[in-house]
Formats: C-alpha cells, sequence, structure tokens
C-alpha cells in the first residue's frame, strides 16, 4: 500500500464504491433506454480519474432535460478484461433497452465483444483505446481519444530539441499492450524519422521495456531489473521515456531511494539527459512545482509531462449524448490535442488527483 498522502481523496472515494457495489455509479436519470459508460475500475490514477469523472457526467447527463427525456446514464466498472466482457454481453441480453454504449475497452481483447454491439446496430462510442475491424469502423458514432502519437510525437521533439542523438539510449517503459502504447511508440518514431532517422538507427537507440500496465510499482521493478542490467550503459548519454506519470513517478521514487547501487547510480545521473511521462497526475506536477514532499524536482536533466486529461470520458459521453438527441455533427475520429507541461508552466494546467503539496 503506498503512504497515505499519495492516495488521492477521489480514488478512496472510487474504490469503496467499486467494492461495494460492483457498479459504479447509480442513475437518477429518465426511464427510457439506457446509456450505459463502460470503464475499467481504479487500477491506476488516470483511470481512477476517468471513473470518477464519468460519475460525474453522468449525473449531469440524468439531470439534461433533452437527455433524461428518452435515456437513463449509468455507469459500470470492470475489474479486469473477462469483467468488462461479461458486462457487456449483459448489457446485450437486453439489447431492446440500449440507447447506446460509451466504453473504454480494457484492452485489444475487447474485439469480438465491440463487434456484437455493432452487429446489435447500438450506438456506441470507443474511448481511449480505439480497437479497429471492418464492422466496428463501419458502426462506431465516435472514436473519442487524446493524442496518443501526439505524446510521442511532442516527447522525441523535446529529447531533440535537449540534445538527443543516434548514439544515445531510450528507455522507452511502455504502458500495456493496447492500441495506447502502439500509439505513444509510432508518435516518437514518427518525429525521429521526420529528423532524419533510419528505422535501423531508431530500433538501435529506442528500446522498449515489458509492459507496466501503467502501474508505479510495476515500472519501478522494470527500471531497476534494466539499471542493474548490462543493458545500462552510463559511457552513453540515457534518456527516459516512460507512457505515463505514475511510471515516471515510480523511476523518480527508485533514484531518490536507497536500492539502487550508490556509485552506479551516480554515474547513471550524470549520463541522464531527461525524464518524460504523460497525463497530469497532481504528484507529478508537484514534482514540476518543486513542491513534493519527498522528491526534489531534478535540475541535471530535464523533467516534463506531456498532458492527457482522464476528463476527456466527458466530452465522449457528451459526443455520444449529441449523437442520440440529434445534437450538432459528430466526428467519426474526434482527437483532443496534447501539449507539454514542465517546470515553466505547470501553474497553467489542472492536475488530476489530489496531493499534499510541501
Amino acid at each position: 500500500m503506498r503512504r497515505k498522502h499519495r492516495i488521492s481523496t477521489l480514488l478512496v472515494v472510487v474504490m469503496l464504491v467499486v467494492s461495494g457495489l460492483g457498479l459504479a455509479g447509480c442513475s437518477n436519470g429518465g426511464s427510457g433506454k439506457e446509456i450505459a459508460v463502460m470503464v475499467p475500475s481504479a487500477d491506476h490514477g488516470w483511470t481512477g480519474a476517468v471513473l470518477t469523472y464519468a460519475q460525474e457526467k453522468a449525473k449531469q447527463l440524468n439531470e439534461d432535460s433533452k437527455v433524461k427525456e428518452k435515456y437513463n446514464v449509468k455507469v459500470y466498472a470492470a475489474k479486469d478484461v473477462e469483467d468488462q466482457i461479461k458486462q457487456v454481453d449483459d448489457l446485450l441480453t437486453k439489447s431492446d433497452s440500449i440507447g447506446g454504449i460509451v466504453i473504454l475497452p480494457y484492452d485489444n481483447g475487447l474485439q469480438s465483444t465491440l463487434e456484437k454491439i455493432a452487429a446489435a446496430d447500438i450506438p456506441f462510442v470507443q474511448f481511449d483505446r480505439v480497437i479497429a475491424s471492418g464492422i466496428i469502423d463501419e458502426k462506431v458514432v465516435s472514436n473519442v481519444k487524446g493524442d496518443n502519437e501526439g505524446v510521442g510525437y511532442e516527447t522525441a521533439k523535446r529529447f531533440i530539441e535537449k540534445g538527443l542523438t543516434k548514439d544515445d539510449y531510450v528507455y522507452e517503459m511502455i504502458g500495456d499492450n493496447s492500441s495506447v502504447p502502439e500509439l505513444r511508440s509510432n508518435g516518437f518514431r514518427k518525429y525521429l524519422t521526420e529528423q532524419g532517422w533510419t528505422k535501423e538507427e531508431i530500433d538501435k537507440t529506442v528500446v522498449k521495456s515489458a509492459a507496466t500496465g501503467w502501474s508505479r510499482d510495476t515500472g519501478k521493478e522494470l527500471f531497476e531489473t534494466w539499471f542493474n542490467s548490462s543493458q545500462l550503459d552510463t559511457s552513453k548519454e540515457n534518456w527516459i521515456y516512460t507512457h505515463d506519470d505514475e511510471i515516471g513517478v515510480g523511476v523518480l521514487e527508485s533514484l531518490n531511494g536507497s536500492a539502487l547501487d550508490a556509485g552506479k547510480k551516480e554515474a547513471f545521473l550524470k549520463s541522464l539527459k531527461a525524464l518524460s511521462a504523460s497525463s497530469g497526475l497532481a504528484e507529478m506536477y508537484a514534482i514540476l512545482k518543486d513542491k513534493h514532499q519527498t522528491i526534489q524536482r531534478p535540475s541535471s536533466f530535464d523533467i516534463f509531462s506531456v498532458t492527457y486529461d482522464p476528463a476527456m470520458i466527458q466530452e465522449a459521453m457528451q459526443v455520444l449524448a449529441d449523437s442520440l438527441t440529434g445534437n450538432g455533427d459528430i466526428e467519426k475520429d474526434h482527437v483532443i490535442p496534447v501539449k507539454v507541461v514542465d517546470a515553466s508552466n505547470v501553474a497553467d494546467f489542472k492536475a488530476f488527483g489530489t496531493y499534499d503539496e510541501k
């Protein structure tokens, strides 16, 4: 269990709801067809915030006169892939009473399940993780997502600006095996390609970790394993590209702890040029502000986070509601742009979760 100051109030509330009910969120909307909003449970900070924002938006929509006249919005949280598949299957047994679905697929294992939704002619919106196939692409109302490719693209751009060369080493710490990390990796490589790097040069310089599962603890374990392996070469300049703030904070915790060999760590820190992350976690923003309780903002290497706001789930829900109520034109691919956050501009951005800054 993490120390108390690291646990946001909103996640505590979310976990209590999920563990106590199995269904995150309730409905006090109209008596018409159901709009089901299906997201993972609070397995890490970002998905926990998604769940909270979804519950908040469901309440708003259920009080909206246009929506509550015909629809009743409910939020479902799944503890794993199998649970989410079962939740969808249960909904499909009463498909006549389902007006639409907003779904953040747990991972790519949901493809056949999404194809069932499409085949049932239920209007649906994919959020964040987009799974593609013929019938899904044909029937989906909209794919609402942050610019995952942009996360990687902006990270590579910043690394190049800070001096990344083809003789260096980039350790890329990926989230999972869904479309999200794939796009973030592709965006990183796209920028390097635009700078004249060949595929062979990229593959030599940029090395992926195993999937962290977006977990801080798993990220720390993978980082420490890499640190202690023959892959680490402190004669080269090293760069760490993490796919999420939780992973990035985990790396910083490891570097600020006592588990790593002190001499090797000193040499590594001299070779480390930058650490990147993404999302907008309050604890990461506290580090960027140099107001973290235990981790000082690094001065010997660059540190930044690329935005990927969990509140985007509310936009996905609004897109489906607008589609069902005939309110405006709907974009098939609804991509929300990203921005780089560092010490110079962090005060301009809203974090998710809570953290007691010093």
